[in-house]
């Protein structure tokens, strides 16, 4: 076996045990530490958005919705300005309208 097939075969394995943890389990370990770290390897950087962020500026958005905000930024950002959490909002305003408007009184 070549080092790159078993680093093949030790990245699926990892992904499968990703893959079959339930949404409600704690993380067996943190991925973006793991995906930080395997991009320092290589002298690359990542910024890492998750449907939490989408979720902190528009509450209103299932999990879904925010994730596809985030696979529709990922594929339509502009390289030049990044992602930022206007970009994330301009999105998801694009996707699903405006936000609800919020009663100043309930965020108080």
């Amino acid at each position: 076996m070549t080092n790159t097939t078993a680093i093949r075969d030790q990245a699926e394995a990892l992904l499968d045990r990703i893959r079959t943890t339930k949404a409600d389990e704690e993380p067996f370990f943190d991925i973006a530490l793991l995906a930080h770290r395997l991009l320092a390897e290589r002298q690359q950087i990542a910024a890492i958005w998750s449907i939490e962020d989408v979720q902190g500026i528009r509450p209103d958005l299932t999990p879904e919705q925010a994730w596809e905000v985030l696979e529709r930024v990922g594929h339509k950002h502009d390289a030049e300005y990044g992602i930022s959490w206007t970009t994330l909002e301009c999105v998801a305003d694009d996707l699903f309208g405006s936000a609800p408007e919020t009663d100043d009184a309930e965020e108080e």
